[in-house]
């Protein structure tokens, strides 16, 4: 009985199998179909699109050559090597230095455009070149983030005004007229005239006598023996090489004059004290003006003995 009964579970098992198999077998044919028919379409579409391809090119005509590609203008900055300059000195807020420090920076800056690329850099190198009253004006404004630390141009401005005094104008014209040498070397004196002269609108001709009058009497009474200069480089020149010869004329130890004319000589030493015989001033006037005569006398005599020697 057993027997039997085993047997009919196997057929019924195979029966299963197979027909599982065929089910498979069914869905697999189903599936390669279906890839077959998307293998077909995708080449259709190739074609035509190689098709549409072919009748835009025909379309066009013949194809352009392909333009080079761009090549960027190298950037002029690039590989540029910037100059080793040391930075402007400190300002400690002084103010007839405000111009001359601000003026400093604008040309540090001109010189290195790419290591002070950005405005907040400038101002920040600005800031830390500042001491003393400046450096607290500075970190007042800083800290506050004033509208004068956006950019150079507005500290630049801002500082001109809370410390700049330095004469311009009609200012640095009206000094310019008072200006006098008095005791001061020509070298001083024509400093500081050209000095106010670059602040002010006066031509050549106007600033050549004004220096000419801003002169000391002594350089004006040897300039004035001279042939005068055209031009204000001209006279200041001049007037440069006789303040240097009355200096050594000055500094420069007596020698007395040696034979006869040692008797005339009215030349004392400088510095020197006067012997207990010295004249009084009108006899020193006179011995002068004795002096004088008796030296042209005397080169007279000489020319006249020389034309009697040439006689036969």
């Amino acid at each position: 009985m057993t027997e039997p009964s085993d047997h009919t579970m196997d057929s019924a098992s195979a029966a299963r199998f197979e027909q599982m198999f065929a089910g498979n077998h069914a869905r697999m044919n189903h599936q390669d179909e279906q890839i077959g028919a998307s293998g077909r379409a995708i080449q259709a579409l190739v074609t035509q699109v190689s098709e549409l391809t072919s009748q835009l090119q025909r379309l066009r005509g013949p194809t352009a050559p392909a333009p080079p590609p761009l090549v960027s203008p190298e950037s002029p900055n690039i590989n540029r090597l910037e100059p080793r300059i040391p930075t402007p000195e400190r300002y400690s807020g002084e103010p007839n230095l405000c111009r001359a420090f601000l003026t400093k920076c604008s040309i540090y800056f001109s010189l290195q455009p790419m290591t002070f690329s950005s405005e907040e850099s400038k101002v920040a190198l600005v800031m830390t070149l500042l001491s003393g009253r400046a450096a607290l004006w500075g970190t007042a404004v800083w800290q506050n983030q004033h509208n004068c630390c956006s950019s150079f141009q507005a500290l630049k401005q801002e500082m001109s005004r809370v410390f700049d005094r330095g004469v311009a104008g009609r200012e640095a014209a009206c000094q310019l007229a008072d200006l006098r040498q008095n005791n001061n070397s020509v070298s001083d004196y024509s400093i500081e005239f050209r000095t106010l002269a670059a602040e002010c609108k006066w031509n050549e001709e106007a600033q050549w006598d004004m220096f000419l009058h801003g002169l000391a009497d002594r350089v004006q009474r040897e300039i004035y023996t001279l042939e005068l200069p055209k031009t204000l480089d001209g006279l200041v020149e001049l007037a440069l090489r006789v303040d240097a010869r009355l200096q050594q004329r000055e500094t420069r130890p007596y020698q007395a004059p040696v034979g006869d004319f040692a008797e005339f000589s009215g030349y004392r030493r400088v510095n020197t004290v006067s012997p207990p015989n010295d004249p009084e001033p009108m006899q020193r006037a006179v011995s002068a003006g004795s002096f004088h005569s008796l030296v042209v006398a005397r080169v007279r005599n000489s020319i006249a003995k020389s034309a009697t020697d040439l006689l036969p």
